[in-house]
């Protein structure tokens, strides 16, 4: 399992982008967030794997479609 991303920045449409605390981005707190009204953080994994990323559905869920046969 990899190391979860760590929350540099948080978006609101009121503030817009501001720094944030550096924790790790889990599923309890995307929830806090967006209880928050946090709609998307900059959230990063080592030193250049930055990503802008959405809280709207976090986290991302698999695909429902079967893989297709090789």
């Amino acid at each position: 399992m990899t190391r979860p991303r760590t929350v540099t920045h948080t978006y609101t449409l009121d503030g817009g982008w501001r720094r944030a605390h550096h924790e790790p981005l889990t599923v309890d707190h995307a929830d806090d967030l967006r209880h928050q009204g946090v709609t998307m953080v900059r959230a990063r994994r080592g030193m250049f794997d930055i990503r802008e990323l959405s809280l709207r559905e976090y986290p991302p869920r698999a695909s429902t479609r079967p893989p297709t046969p090789a």
